[in-house]
This record gives structure tokens, C-alpha cells and sequence, in this order.
């Protein structure tokens, strides 16, 4: 019999699925830093390079052995938004670390189907991927979005898993049409006699692959494929099995992802780890309500029945609000700038990349220019500022964009961001409402994208749309 190859190493046991969070040391508000290069893991994206940044904490990998599709790697075939598995240490600093070992596995690798421009989703491998304001996309996706995708196109996904199993992306990059298949997820329905499992509404047959020696239903697993049957089931070459506990006690973690299952605010599970709290945990909600579906950022520390007690809890706002622009100016040293005269701030959480024709990497905000072209997503806090989720250098283009709440919807203009947004009889209503007066009658409270020209403080659009 073939043996299922284990990959990753006590860090990467908390990995679950089609999912992401990360496991530092520091950076809990009000419970104190640990030792100097305390023992820490890490799973989340990747939002910067020099080294790597994870959840905020940048770690030197100079040493560190980084792994790919359970194959080693180097750290230049990483990209931002990557849900990577890190092991290492953090510093009492609470933001910088060394890294002894980088794991990034894809949740899944095929060819897009299902494309819905309207749900904002699309499926590979029998695997339903959602699309966000906060989805990077590989450069050589074009447009950067869901619209630049055609179906049969092979693409690799990385994300969160939410609670129905599909995978809410972190980032989309296409690949090469030869390239082999792979998805990973829990195991269903597992038949012993036929040699099949399910991921979601994929058929795995393992009959030609690893032994069934460690599968079963609950266990999640990578599984590598040339090719889908004629029946379209996917016929294995190999299984990566991914145990689901390992972390010891008293290790620290942060794990940022979905919540899949909510008994209480005391307990909740995130990315199939159990988590409790109690009357020293710091919860911090944004305006919004923990339960089933919400992205959180979970910092604790395990016990020894496996469980994370947390010590901070936050949600993760939705990044529902975008600027893509020129550059008015930047501080670096407030971590702030303007985009279409629109203050945006970035912090540790935010992704920097740069698809520009200079091509820096690592890129952050020392890079930027005035007069740079860049695409930002994130949260509108205060009203009419921007706090940055994605941050992305582009080549120029002559149009802008802006997508927002709308405030002071009275024909023919509108507010977004803090931005006036002039329509004239030029301008195209897209989508439902195919008028002026149709839009302007929906138009308040709505989340709007426009896009035009912007001169003087003014975005003169040539289309508005009305968003979900």
C-alpha cells in the first residue's frame, strides 16, 4: 500500500479545509507581550514581502524553509493574499519574527466554471469560490476581476472556508492549462469499497493514489490529480493528509478566518478549531455581530484539551468600499495618504502590491508617488475616509473609480467617499436601474460604483451602478 505524505509541521495542524488564520504572539491589546522570540505559528495571507508579513508581524525568512503545494519553494514564488502556514517566532515588539518554516497550499486548482457575474462567484472542482472587495488577482487576470475570468481558464484559489464549505478567495491567479489539478477540503462520504470520498460536491477516487490507511469522513486533505474521469470524478495520484490537532499547550495563536459554527460569543468554531472566551477577552465588533459566516481575527492561547481560550476576538470588517486613482499625497510616517482627494489610512493588515510596470517587490507606502495610479479596497471609517484592506499600484488609466455608500442622492448628483459625483445625460446607468430617475429613486443608502473622469474634487461619471 501507498502512504498518505504528511505536510506541514504542529503550525499547520490548525490549518482546516479551504481556510486561513494566522498564529502570532503578540499585538494582543491588554494582555501583555510574551519573551523575546516567543515559539509562535502563523496562518493567514500574506500581505507583504521583506521578508513576509503576516497578520501584521513581519518575519525575516532567511533560514526558513518554505514549502509549495507540499513541494519546497522559494519565498519569490509567493504572492500577496496566499493563505500561508508559518512556524518561528515572534518578538517582544509584537511586530517582527523569524520564520523556520513558509507552507502555502492551494485550496483549489482547475479550470473555472459556473461563472456568475451577478453572485460574484464562480466553481473549480466541484468547489463554489466567492469573490470579495478584498480578492486579489494575479496580474495576468485582466480586467483584475471577476469579468477577466472565462470559463474552462485553469486558475488556483486561496482563501477561507465559510460555513457552507465554499471558499471565500484571498486571491485568483491563472495558470497554465497543463497545470494538474488540486483541492483541498474535508472528507465525505467515504466509501471504502468503491475507494471515493467527497470534497463538497467533488468525487475523489483514491483507488490509484495513497492508502485509505489514515482517511476518513471529518479528515481534511490536499488531493493532486491529472486529470477528472469520464463520470467527472477526480482520480488521485496523491493525498496529503492535514491533521487537525496538534498545537500544545500553552502555545499562543492568532487564527484569522471564518466563523463555521456558533454556539455562543463564549463559543464559537473558527476554521474547525474550537474556540472559548471569557471575562478577560477583549472583543472587538466594529459595529457589526459575531456569528456563523463572520471573518474574525482570534488571538489565545491553546489549554490542554486543545482548546484556544482567546484573549482578543475581532471582526474583520467587509472591504465593501473602492478608490482606484491617482495618488494626491502620501505620509508615510501616519501611514496615510489621499486618493481623489479621499484620506486613506494602511496599517499592518493591509496587502501591498505593486502591478505596475516597475514591479517592486517588497512594495509598501515609501514606494508611492504622487501621481502613482492605484486601486484600494477597504472600509469607509470615518465616513468619507478609507481604511485600506488591498492596495494595489496599476498603470495608469484615464478613468477613475469610486464605490461607496451613497449620502445626498439628489439628481443629477450623489456623494461617495466624501466625493461629489456629477451624471449627466452622457452618463450610463448599468445594471437594474437603466435610468436617472430609477437609479436616483434606489440610489440613498445603496452601495454605488461609479466611474469617470475626476478633476477639481469632482468624479464626472460616465457610469454608475448600483452594487449588492
Amino acid at each position: 500500500m501507498k502512504r498518505i505524505q504528511t505536510v506541514i509541521g504542529a503550525a499547520a495542524a490548525m490549518l482546516l479545509g479551504a481556510c486561513g488564520g494566522s498564529t502570532d504572539v503578540a499585538g494582543i491589546q491588554g494582555s501583555g507581550s510574551p519573551a523575546p522570540a516567543a515559539p509562535a505559528a502563523a496562518i493567514g495571507p500574506i500581505t507583504g514581502f521583506g521578508s513576509i508579513f503576516v497578520n501584521g508581524v513581519e518575519y525575516a525568512t532567511a533560514g526558513a524553509r518554505i514549502m509549495i503545494d507540499g513541494q519546497p519553494g522559494t519565498e519569490a514564488q509567493l504572492q500577496a493574499g496566499q493563505v500561508v502556514t508559518l512556524e518561528g517566532s515572534v518578538n517582544s515588539d509584537g511586530s517582527t519574527g523569524t520564520a523556520t518554516e513558509v507552507a502555502f497550499s492551494g485550496d483549489a486548482q482547475g479550470p473555472a466554471t459556473q461563472i456568475d457575474l451577478t453572485a460574484n462567484s464562480f466553481a473549480v472542482l466541484g468547489q463554489t469560490v466567492r469573490i470579495t472587495g478584498s480578492t486579489l488577482f494575479g496580474e495576468a487576470m485582466q480586467p483584475a476581476d471577476l469579468t477577466g475570468l472565462q470559463a474552462g481558464t485553469v486558475v488556483e484559489v486561496s482563501g477561507f472556508a465559510n460555513a457552507a464549505g465554499e471558499i471565500v478567495a484571498s486571491r485568483v491567479d491563472l495558470k497554465a492549462a497543463a497545470s494538474s489539478l488540486r483541492v483541498k477540503g474535508i472528507i465525505q462520504g467515504l466509501d471504502t469499497t468503491a475507494h471515493t470520498f467527497r470534497i463538497n460536491a467533488l468525487i475523489v477516487d483514491y483507488s490509484a493514489a495513497t492508502s485509505a490507511d489514515m482517511l476518513a469522513n471529518g479528515n481534511v486533505v490536499a488531493v493532486q490529480a491529472a486529470s477528472l474521469t469520464s463520470a467527472g470524478e477526480l482520480q488521485a495520484t496523491r493525498i496529503e493528509a492535514q491533521p487537525v490537532v496538534g498545537a500544545t499547550a500553552n502555545q499562543h495563536a492568532d487564527i484569522d478566518g471564518i466563523v463555521t459554527s456558533y454556539t455562543s460569543s463564549e463559543n464559537f468554531i473558527l476554521q474547525g478549531q474550537q474556540i472559548t472566551t471569557d471575562a478577560n477577552t477583549k472583543v472587538v465588533l466594529h459595529g457589526s455581530s459575531l456569528g456563523v459566516n463572520v471573518e474574525v481575527d482570534v488571538q489565545g492561547m491553546f489549554n490542554a484539551a486543545g482548546v484556544l481560550l482567546a484573549q482578543k476576538v475581532e471582526i474583520r470588517p467587509n472591504s465593501a468600499s473602492l478608490l482606484r486613482g491617482l495618488v494626491d499625497s502620501v505620509t508615510v510616517a501616519t501611514n496615510t495618504l489621499s486618493v481623489l482627494g479621499v484620506n486613506v489610512t494602511t496599517g499592518g493588515s493591509t496587502a501591498f502590491e505593486d502591478k505596475s510596470r516597475q514591479h517592486l517587490r517588497p512594495f509598501g507606502l515609501a514606494d508611492l508617488r504622487v501621481g502613482d495610479y492605484v486601486e484600494v479596497h477597504g472600509r469607509e471609517n470615518p465616513p468619507g475616509t478609507l481604511e485600506a484592506g488591498t492596495f494595489e499600484r496599476d498603470n495608469a488609466e484615464n478613468r477613475s473609480y469610486l464605490q461607496g455608500v451613497v449620502l445626498n442622492a439628489a439628481e443629477p448628483n450623489l456623494t461617495v467617499l466624501g466625493v461629489t459625483v456629477v451624471t449627466t445625460a452622457q452618463t450610463h446607468f448599468a445594471g437594474a436601474a437603466t435610468s436617472a430617475a430609477n437609479f436616483f429613486s434606489q440610489a440613498a443608502g445603496r452601495i454605488v460604483k461609479a466611474r469617470g473622469t475626476f478633476s477639481g474634487g469632482v468624479l464626472t461619471a460616465d457610469q454608475v451602478q448600483l452594487e449588492k
